[in-house]
């Protein structure tokens, strides 16, 4: 008979560190050639363990705020006095599987 324990602890994973933009991670060709050093903590601690959860982690694969700004739209009003938001669509782009965006013009 088997023993189902809920949120106990893994065995084992992949370490957070290998994903964390503070992480400095120096590997050698054998298996137990493998620094890790911490970056985020004043000074720079080496951690000697795998990590599962870390407060400080910041995902590298992750885009940061100025790549999302970069990423993002910038709705600007095209015509003056009209309203700003999705509005109804015509017939025309009904058809077409469309959505209007109206923008209004607050001066």
């Amino acid at each position: 008979m088997g023993v189902y324990v809920k949120n106990g602890t893994p065995l084992d994973g992949p370490a957070l560190c290998e994903t964390c933009s503070y992480a400095f991670i120096r590997l050698g060709y054998r298996v137990g050639e493998e620094v890790v050093m911490c970056r985020w903590t004043e000074p720079v601690t080496r951690v000697k363990f795998r990590v599962r959860e870390c407060t400080a982690c910041h995902d590298k694969t992750r885009p940061n705020m100025f790549q999302m700004e970069q990423l993002a739209w910038i709705v600007s009003p095209d015509r003056s006095k009209e309203l700003t938001g999705f509005g109804r669509s015509t017939e025309k782009s009904k058809e077409a599987g469309s959505i209007e965006l109206i923008v209004e013009n607050e001066d």
